[in-house]
């Protein structure tokens, strides 16, 4: 598959977020010239009891795509957190780029990297929970996180983690517990940052996710950024020189 410099990027949020909270981000890569897709998924901040599975995030990141290859671009997938495992499923063969137009590479920014055949649950027998949100169950289905300002934004001021803090939104966990079946990261060329001070995915789940797709075969390089889970927010610059990076190497 030739590469091409990817025009967009399509962002996949995380279990936890809204499309909001890239807002800022995306400007940047606007500024940067890139054409910016984040689409919600519906498995967040979902109604309850919640009614959205991770297929219905599936379909909203493939319809995203669609839209992105009708318009004639070629795309960076950008996928956080919660986010790799729908990127795992939703960026399918059918999606790489054709005649320059389609998905060229893959980000994985301290995301569930779940190989064919296993679930999230397998992950966390083999290696542990190695994450120290604090997750609480409303007792319909909806999980949100009680202690987000220390588990997702450790390494942003104390009062500007909380007001993050108070814009996070219930997940559907259970939308995350299904088996996966795709590995884009086998064919497109990938790209995994590191979040060295994460305490979501803790740094040592991530090597150990990362290594299990090498040796399923995943050619994929890897950079660090001495961040929290979130450095979308509190390290935008770092983030930014990876993805330009990124696309030069798709050059």
């Amino acid at each position: 598959m030739a590469n091409h410099k990817p025009t967009a990027v399509l962002i996949i949020h995380g279990g936890y977020f809204l499309p909001a909270a890239w807002d800022a981000f995306g400007d940047q890569l606007r500024q940067a010239g890139f054409i910016v897709k984040c689409p919600r998924l519906p498995s967040c901040g979902d109604k309850r009891p919640p009614a959205a599975t991770m297929n219905d995030d599936i379909i909203a990141v493939r319809e995203a795509v669609q839209e992105l290859i009708d318009t004639n671009n070629s795309i960076l997938v950008l996928a956080h957190s919660y986010g790799g495992m729908v990127a795992s499923e939703a960026i399918s063969p059918n999606l790489y780029a054709n005649n320059g137009k389609g998905a060229v590479g893959l980000i994985l920014l301290s995301a569930w990297l779940v190989q064919p055949g296993d679930t999230l649950t397998d992950i966390i027998a083999k290696y542990g929970f190695q994450c120290k949100v604090d997750l609480s169950d409303n007792g319909d289905g909806t999980f949100f996180a009680k202690n987000a300002p220390e588990s997702f934004y450790n390494d942003i001021e104390s009062i500007k983690a909380k007001d993050l803090a108070s814009k996070n939104v219930t997940h559907n966990l259970f939308a995350a517990s299904g088996k996966i079946s795709g590995a884009p990261w086998k064919d497109l060329p990938t790209t995994y940052i590191y979040c060295a001070r994460d305490m979501a995915i803790m740094l040592p789940l991530q090597q150990s996710m990362v290594q299990d797709a090498v040796n399923m075969g995943g050619k994929l390089i890897t950079k660090t950024i001495d961040s929290g889970h979130c450095p979308f927010l509190s390290q935008p610059e770092a983030l930014l020189r990876i993805v330009e990076e990124a696309v030069t190497n798709l050059t």
